[in-house]
């Protein structure tokens, strides 16, 4: 799991907070601007240090809660996929002074076209996606080429992005370095290639939701 840091300055409405994950800023400000449930869902509104907020949503996935984005994304919403333990959630709440326990009973369970939504994002494109048929539209589009070796798992990548997903294994796997990488090629958006997949030393095909964090096809 990711590494989870966090500092504070100052006092009470004046206090700072600079959040960092696996060692970058996800959140640099007020404390209390970085956490709301006015919607219904938990949601962190994260800046990565910048002046621009995009929110994540709170969703929970076996022993782990998942931030998703959240939709509707403007053409320049920030994405990084992050995924707490249930410790370094409890940690991070209690550092916050909130409760956990309340928070944790909010969170929904995460569906699969939330789980497609954190896989695609990355290769999006420049337009606004208003939900998870115009994100599926714009990475088609988006798309240019396939690396060799995804090439030769056309078939299972396009079938992916098209098709609603029935996923079996209620888990999350973090990649080895030596793992291999799956690449597509882009035109538009943040990124210029894409990480859709990755194998390990046994042949596992595994779907790529960024950052090392995998899923068993």
């Amino acid at each position: 799991m990711k590494k989870l840091d966090y500092k504070t300055d100052g006092e009470f409405t004046n206090e700072l907070l600079k959040l960092k994950y696996d060692s970058q800023i996800i959140y640099e400000g007020y404390t209390d601007d970085l956490i709301t449930s006015v919607t219904g869902d938990l949601e962190l509104k994260l800046n990565y240090g910048m002046s621009n907020t995009s929110s994540v949503i709170a969703r929970k996935y076996g022993d782990h809660i998942v931030w998703i984005p959240k939709i509707p994304l403007e053409s320049d919403y920030r994405y990084k996929t992050i995924i707490f333990n249930s410790k370094q959630f409890a940690e991070l709440w209690t550092f916050l002074k909130y409760k956990a326990e309340d928070d944790l009973e909010i969170i929904k369970n995460i569906s699969t076209d939330e789980l497609k939504l954190m896989w695609m994002i990355g290769a999006r494109g420049t337009e606004r996606i208003e939900d998870i048929s115009s994100l599926i539209k714009s990475v088609k589009k988006n798309t240019i080429a396939l690396s060799t070796s995804l090439e030769h798992e056309d078939t299972v990548f396009y079938n992916l992005i098209e098709n609603q997903w029935t996923l079996k294994i209620d888990k999350i796997i973090e990649d080895q370095d030596y793992w291999e990488s799956f690449i597509a090629y882009l035109d538009k958006g943040v990124y210029e290639e894409w990480e859709a997949f990755k194998k390990d030393n046994n042949d596992n095909l595994y779907i790529h939701l960024g950052n090392g964090y995998c899923l068993p096809i």
